[in-house]
C-alpha cells in the first residue's frame, strides 16, 4: 500500500510539472513575455534570495505585467525553438512588495489566467481552471497505465495509438476529457487498452443522408460491418415495419447513452425513428482520438461524434465536417493518380463513406459518422508523430531514446548517425509531397503530429507517410479556377476553400511548429544529436525544393521572419471552440526556426571570457584585442562607463546598477546579443554589442535578412589620444565579417551623436534612413564587405583567432 501511494505522488507530481512546462512553453510562443536569464545576480539582492535556492545557471524570466512580478523558471532543457523543459521550482519575484516565494501550479495557472486576460473573469477562471484539473487526472492516470507497459515495442498502429501518455505538447489541456467519469476514462481511454463492443441502431431511412465515394453505398457498406441477430425483426420492429426501412449504424457507446438521454433522443425512440439495438459485432479499440475506434480486421476505422471536451474542443462531427470529408475524397479522385505517379510514398488516408442523421429540420450531431479508410495490418510497423515528439514520462530511457537505439543497433552505426539517417529520410517523404500538392493542386492536408503516421522498413527507417483527418484536407482559394468544373457537379466541393494568407498560417502551425519543430526538439533531447544539425537539413531540403518547385511554402518557410503557430492558450483562456468555429481561432508569430542556419554562435554566442583577437595597427602603434564581457569583473567599469556625460544623453543607460545588471542578464543568454570589451594596449577602452537584427526590433524597420548582424559601439575615454577610434572600429568590424554567417552589417545609430555616424562612414557604412524607433530616432546604416574592404584593402586579408588568450 505504501509502494502504491509512493507511486500515485510520483505520478501526480510529473503531470504538475508536464502541465506547467505546457503553460510556460504556451505563454512564451504567444506573449513573448519571457527572456532568459543567466546566473545569480549581485545587486539585485531579491532576486539572489530566490535564485539562490536553485542549482540551475539558466532561467527563463516572465514579465507579468499584469501581476507586477517576475516568474523564474529555470531551465533544464534550452531548445531552439519552444519547447523547452523546466526545473522546480518555479520562483515569484515581487519587487513592489519585496517579497520572493515559490509558485505552485495552481498560483501558476491563476498568473497565466490573468496575463492573457482582458479582465479577470471568475466564471471563466473557474472553467479554465477546473479544465487543467481535468487533465491533471487524467493525466496522472496514463502515465501510471503507461509505467506498466512493457518497453519492448512492436511499434505497431495500435500500440503508437495507444501509448501517449501525455498527448498533445502545444494545448494546456492536453490529457481533459470533461465528461468522461474516472470509469468510462479507464474503458474508454486508448491508453488502458480496453476492447469497445459497438452500440448498434436502427434508423428510420427517411432521417438519413448519406454520402459515398465508393462504389458501394454507405448503407450497403455498415450493413456489411455487423451481423445482426436473427431475431431482430421479432424482437425489435412492429407490425408493419421493414428493415429496409431503417439503416443500421453504429455509435460509440458511450454517446449513444448520451444522446438516448437528451430531448431528441427520448422524442426519436418514442416515434420510432431510432430503435436501439444494443453492443454487437466484433470488439473494436480507441485510436488517440478517442472517438475514431480501431479493428484489426476492419477495412474502416468509424469515427464517432463525442460530446466530450477534449483538449480545446467538443469533438462532434458537424454537419459541415462530413461534407468535408465527403468532398475531399471527391476532389482526391481527380488528381489521385498524377501525385501518386511521383510521390507513392506519401498517402492520404480518405474518409469516403458518410452518414447523418436529421430530425425535425435538425442534424443530429450525436449520430453523425465518418468512415475512414484503414490500410494497417497487425504486422505493420507504424508510428505515430506525436509519440516521437511527446517527452515519455520515465526514470528510465524514454521512447524515443529506445526507439532510436533500435535503430542505430538495425543500422549497425551510431545512435548519432541513425537519428540522422532517420531524420533525411523523413523530411524527405514529407516535405517534397506537401509542396507539391500545394504547389500543383493547392491543397494543404493538416500535417501535424497527432495526424500523420509513419510507415518503417525493417530497419525502421521511414518508408511511407500517411496523413489522416480528411476534414482538413484544405484548398487554398487562389486554385479555385483549376476546379471550375468540379465544383459545377459537387458543390459540396465549395467548403474545402480557404484564404491564402490564413492557409498558409495554418501550414506554418501543423507542418513548421507541431511537426518539424516539435520532432527537432524531441531528437535533440536525447543528447544524442544537435537541433541545429537537424534545422540546418531541413532548410537545405526546403532551399532544395524552392529552387526545384518554388511555392508560397517555401518562400514561407526560408523567408518569412515569424512563423505563424496556433495560439492554442489563449483559445483556451478565451474559451474558444476550435472545432466550431475554427476561424475564430487567432495565431501568435514565432521566429522562423530555419534562420538559425545562419546564426552566428560565435558572434552572438561566445564561449569563455578570454581574449579572442588581437591586432596591432602600426600608425597609432596601439594593440587591439576583445574578449567577451565578464559580468562579474565588467559591471561596475560598464556602470561608470555609461554615467558619464558623453554616453549618458546618446546612450541613456545611465541606469542604476543593479537595471544594468539585469539588462546583461538577459542579453548574454539570449540570441539577440552579446556584449564585448575592447582593449587599447591592454587597457579597457570600448564596449561593443554585436546583434542579430532578425531577433532585435531594428528588423522591425526594414526587410531583414538572417544574414544581418548588427553592431553598437561605446568608446569609453574622454581622452583624445586614448580614445582609438579608427582602430577599435575596424578590429569589430574585422571580427563581424570574419563569421561567414554574415551577408551585411546593420548600424542604427542616434541621429544625435554625429561621431557615430562619422565613425562607422570611415569604415564604409552608408546610411539607408532615417527610422523613428519607441527610444531614438536612428539613422539605419548598412555596410557590405566590399564596401569595408574598398576603405582598408589590406583589411581583407586580417586572420581572426577565437581562441588566443591574454597571455600569447
Amino acid at each position: 500500500m505504501e509502494k502504491t501511494l509512493e507511486q500515485q505522488t510520483k505520478f501526480a507530481k510529473k503531470a504538475q510539472e508536464i502541465t506547467a512546462r505546457i503553460l510556460l512553453n504556451g505563454m512564451f510562443r504567444e506573449l513573448g513575455n519571457g527572456k532568459f536569464y543567466e546566473g545569480i545576480p549581485k545587486y539585485d539582492t531579491l532576486t539572489a534570495k530566490a535564485l539562490q535556492n536553485t542549482n540551475y545557471p539558466l532561467y527563463l524570466r516572465f514579465d507579468l505585467k499584469k501581476s507586477e512580478l517576475f516568474l523564474f523558471a529555470p531551465v533544464s532543457y534550452r531548445s531552439e525553438s519552444s519547447f523547452h523543459d523546466y526545473g522546480f521550482p518555479i520562483w515569484a519575484v515581487d519587487h513592489k512588495n519585496q517579497k520572493v516565494f515559490e509558485v505552485d501550479l495552481d498560483q501558476l495557472t491563476a498568473f497565466v489566467y490573468k496575463e492573457f486576460s482582458e479582465s479577470f473573469n471568475e466564471k471563466g477562471f473557474d472553467k479554465f481552471i477546473d479544465r487543467i484539473h481535468s487533465s491533471l487526472k487524467n493525466m496522472e492516470l496514463t502515465i501510471a497505465a503507461n509505467s506498466q507497459n512493457n518497453k519492448t515495442s512492436a511499434y505497431s498502429f495500435l500500440e503508437s495509438e495507444q501509448q501517449l501518455p501525455i498527448g498533445h505538447n502545444l494545448h494546456p489541456f492536453t490529457k481533459s476529457r470533461m465528461g468522461f467519469s474516472e470509469g468510462e476514462q479507464l474503458h474508454y481511454g486508448p491508453e488502458f487498452g480496453k476492447a469497445i463492443q459497438l452500440e448498434y441502431f436502427l434508423i428510420d431511412k427517411h432521417s438519413v443522408r448519406e454520402n459515398s465515394v465508393l462504389e458501394i453505398s454507405c448503407k450497403e457498406l455498415l450493413k456489411s460491418m455487423v451481423s445482426l441477430p436473427e431475431n431482430i425483426r421479432k424482437e425489435y420492429l412492429k407490425d408493419g415495419e421493414m428493415l429496409s426501412d431503417f439503416y443500421i449504424a453504429p455509435c460509440h457507446p458511450w454517446e449513444g447513452k448520451y444522446f438516448l438521454s437528451t430531448k431528441e433522443g427520448e422524442e426519436m425512440v418514442q416515434l420510432r425513428k431510432l430503435i436501439p439495438i444494443g453492443a454487437l459485432g466484433d470488439e473494436f479499440y480507441s485510436t488517440s482520438s478517442i472517438r475514431t475506434l480501431y479493428n484489426l480486421d476492419s477495412a474502416w476505422m468509424p469515427k464517432f461524434s463525442l460530446h466530450v471536451l477534449m483538449t480545446g474542443s467538443i469533438r462532434i462531427n458537424s454537419f459541415k465536417d462530413l461534407k468535408r470529408g465527403y468532398a475531399s475524397s471527391l476532389w482526391w479522385k481527380t488528381v489521385a493518380h498524377s501525385f501518386e505517379k511521383n510521390f507513392s510514398h506519401f498517402k492520404l488516408l480518405l474518409e469516403p463513406a458518410s452518414l447523418s442523421v436529421h430530425h425535425n429540420g435538425k442534424n443530429i450531431e450525436s449520430l453523425n459518422l465518418l468512415l475512414r479508410e484503414n490500410t494497417f495490418k497487425p504486422e505493420d510497423k507504424v508510428l505515430l508523430l506525436a509519440r516521437l515528439c511527446q517527452d515519455e514520462p520515465t526514470d528510465e530511457s524514454s521512447f524515443v531514446q529506445r526507439f532510436f537505439k533500435d535503430v542505430a543497433d538495425r543500422l549497425e552505426t551510431t545512435k548519432e548517425e541513425a537519428i540522422s539517417v532517420w531524420f533525411e529520410a523523413y523530411i524527405k517523404l514529407l516535405i517534397a509531397p506537401l509542396n507539391h500538392l500545394y504547389s500543383q493542386y493547392g491543397m494543404a492536408p493538416e500535417a501535424h503530429q497527432q495526424n500523420l503516421l509513419i510507415g518503417l522498413n525493417d530497419n525502421l527507417l521511414p518508408e511511407t507517410l500517411f496523413v489522416r483527418d480528411g476534414q482538413g484536407y484544405l484548398l487554398r482559394e487562389s486554385a479555385r479556377y483549376q476546379y471550375e468544373d468540379l465544383l459545377k457537379d459537387h458543390i459540396e466541393i465549395e467548403e474545402l476553400f480557404i484564404r491564402d494568407e490564413r492557409l498558409l498560417d495554418i501550414i506554418s502551425h501543423h507542418l513548421l511548429v507541431s511537426n518539424l519543430s516539435a520532432l527537432i526538439t524531441s531528437l535533440g533531447k536525447t543528447g544524442w544529436v544537435k537541433e541545429r544539425d537537424l534545422i540546418d537539413k531541413v532548410y537545405k531540403e526546403f532551399v532544395k525544393l524552392n529552387h526545384e518547385d518554388p511555392s508560397d511554402i517555401t518562400r514561407y518557410a526560408l523567408t518569412n521572419r515569424y512563423w505563424g503557430t496556433k495560439a492554442n492558450l489563449q483559445s483556451a483562456i478565451l474559451d474558444m471552440d476550435g472545432g466550431i468555429n475554427a476561424s475564430s481561432l487567432s495565431y501568435a508569430r514565432v521566429p522562423n526556426l530555419l534562420h538559425k542556419h545562419f546564426f552566428s554562435d560565435q558572434l552572438i554566442n561566445p564561449k569563455g571570457k578570454e581574449v579572442f583577437f588581437r591586432r596591432y595597427f602600426e600608425k597609432e602603434d596601439v594593440t587591439i584585442t576583445m574578449r567577451p564581457i565578464d559580468l562579474d569583473e565588467d559591471l561596475e567599469m560598464l556602470h561608470e562607463w555609461f554615467n558619464r556625460e558623453h554616453a549618458v544623453k546618446v546612450w541613456q543607460m545611465n541606469w542604476p546598477i543593479d537595471e544594468l545588471e539585469t539588462y546583461y542578464r538577459l542579453m548574454l543568454p539570449s540570441e539577440e546579443g552579446h556584449s564585448y570589451i575592447v582593449l587599447s594596449n591592454g587597457e579597457p577602452s570600448c564596449n561593443i554589442e554585436v546583434y542579430w537584427p532578425c531577433r532585435d526590433i531594428v528588423g522591425d524597420y526594414y526587410e531583414v535578412l538572417p544574414t544581418d548582424y548588427g553592431t553598437h559601439q561605446f568608446i569609453a575615454p574622454t581622452d583624445p589620444k586614448k580614445k582609438y577610434v579608427s582602430p577599435s572600429t575596424q578590429s569589430m568590424v574585422d571580427y563581424v565579417f570574419a563569421q561567414s554567417e554574415v551577408g551585411k552589417m546593420v548600424g542604427e545609430g542616434s541621429v544625435d551623436s554625429l561621431a557615430s555616424m562619422m565613425n562607422k562612414a570611415h569604415v564604409g557604412f552608408k546610411v539607408e534612413k532615417v527610422i523613428e524607433m519607441p527610444h531614438k530616432k536612428a539613422n539605419l546604416n548598412f555596410c557590405y564587405r566590399e564596401w569595408y574592404w574598398e576603405k582598408f584593402p589590406q583589411n581583407k586579408d586580417v586572420q581572426i583567432n577565437a581562441t588566443i588568450t591574454e597571455n600569447e
